[in-house]
């Protein structure tokens, strides 16, 4: 994919384009901790008519914008960066994203339907109410983190190899990557990690910055979905934590249109899991 650096007022946005002369465009958003990069065995199977793009969110990858994670609040951090890079287009276009970026990319349809054509998420962080309630309230007394074991795994995580192949060799046998082939892990630590001045490889996503996002939830999701009138497709994994039944049947009598499927035999991380399922679906939403 062609790398292209965006300039915006607090810095530069790196995208990776899979050029295609047409006003049909698709941007796709990463989960956290992860860059766009990562996803090229899934872009690489969408649709030739269209112009794909995907990006290093903030705090991601080698996008440089400022990703202090003493002051990240919300996902709309993430939100108004893509309507940074969408904004100047003459047509709207699609936003797909999976987990955290899919949630960005539907926070920025229900702010600004007005750049959006069709959304399509991937198991996007859309968490039930009630659940939202009660971890705003174990953040009041400070026991977020007993609904929350992603964010202090985070920040635990390791975060130091000497060389690629001990990364390579260390990710293979994670069971986040468990049903990842080979090709995709090697991604992964080519375009997440990065060498410091010892030489060593690291991350390029600030663990304190992955936690900080892990800390969000979703509850601005749910202010404006009846309000929107925009064709929208879920891909979800069976049994989806991050967007359970009662996610679901809230967010169809929300809207109505809205589509929603599964891939089978998959975990959160099904783009990378089962690309040539997802990309069907993709696909098939898109004509």
């Amino acid at each position: 994919m062609y790398k292209e650096i965006i300039n915006i007022q607090s810095g530069n946005i790196a995208t990776y384009k899979r050029l295609k002369v047409t006003d049909d465009i698709i941007y796709f958003s990463h989960a956290n901790g992860f860059c766009g990069q990562v996803y090229k065995s899934l872009l690489n199977q969408i649709d030739k008519d269209y112009e794909v793009i995907t990006y290093d969110m903030r705090g991601h990858g080698d996008t440089n914008l400022v990703a202090d994670h003493s002051k990240l609040k919300s996902w709309y951090t993430f939100r108004d960066d893509l309507a940074h890079l969408i904004q100047d287009h003459k047509k709207p276009v699609t936003l797909s994203g999976h987990s955290m970026g899919g949630t960005a990319s539907l926070l920025l349809a229900l702010s600004n339907p007005k750049l959006v054509k069709k959304l399509i998420l991937i198991d996007p962080v859309i968490l039930p109410l009630r659940y939202i309630i009660s971890y705003k309230f174990l953040q009041l007394i400070n026991l977020a983190h007993l609904a929350s074991p992603l964010s202090k795994n985070a920040l635990i995580r390791r975060n130091i190899w000497d060389n690629e192949n001990e990364a390579l060799n260390y990710f293979s046998g994670k069971s986040l990557f468990r049903n990842i082939n080979s090709e995709i892990i090697t991604d992964y630590v080519k375009h997440c990690l990065k060498k410091n001045d010892n030489h060593q490889y690291t991350l390029k996503c600030d663990p304190r910055w992955e936690s900080a996002c892990f800390k969000l939830t979703s509850h601005e999701v749910w202010f404006d979905l009846k309000k929107i009138d925009l064709p929208i497709k879920i891909i979800l994994t069976p049994n989806s934590v991050v967007c359970n039944e009662t996610s679901q049947k809230r967010i169809k009598k929300l809207n109505p249109q809205t589509e929603i499927c599964f891939i089978k035999d998959t975990s959160h991380m099904l783009p990378l899991e089962r690309t040539e399922e997802v990309a069907k679906e993709i696909n098939n939403f898109l004509t």
